[in-house]
């Protein structure tokens, strides 16, 4: 029930703030900063993740996230060579202690559009939403860096 509530709270604080700076992400937007420099849109619903394209080259990698489904998710970016509905899974959720994390945004509330950039190296990758019962429900799929 602790668990529970702690999400609940984590998403409020999340629209509130999202709902404090809206104005100022919608300007940063217009500009196209993240589009035109190689970004990749990724779609999250209830309950997948569609991604524009599924490859990309080695180095900076800004994925443009957006929630278009009613609930919170998470966009969890995994080095491995596993097919992507081949993770280890307890109690609902992938068992992310043995698998290599390259970076993650942990609450993506419900119509929100937040960017991730990290840095990929050549390879093969899983991106999933690890909330309890979404990767199970197919909340996964695969991209590849050459």
């Amino acid at each position: 029930m602790d668990r529970l509530f702690a999400r609940i709270t984590i998403a409020a604080a999340a629209l509130a703030l999202v709902a404090t700076v809206g104005c100022s992400s919608s300007s940063s937007s217009s500009s196209g900063g993240g589009s035109t420099s190689g970004g990749v849109s990724a779609t999250e619903k209830d309950f997948s993740i569609t991604l524009s394209s599924s490859t990309g080259t080695a180095g900076s990698t800004t994925f443009n996230i957006s929630n278009e489904g009613p609930s919170t998710h998470e966009f969890v970016i995994i080095k491995t060579n596993d097919a992507p509905d081949a993770l280890p899974v307890t109690n609902g959720s992938v068992d992310e202690s043995g698998l290599t994390i390259v970076d993650e945004n942990e609450a993506v509330a419900p119509g929100t559009t937040p960017a991730l950039t990290t840095n990929l190296d050549a390879g093969s990758y899983v991106i999933i939403c690890n909330v309890t019962g979404h990767y199970e429900a197919g909340m996964h799929t695969a991209f590849t860096v050459n």
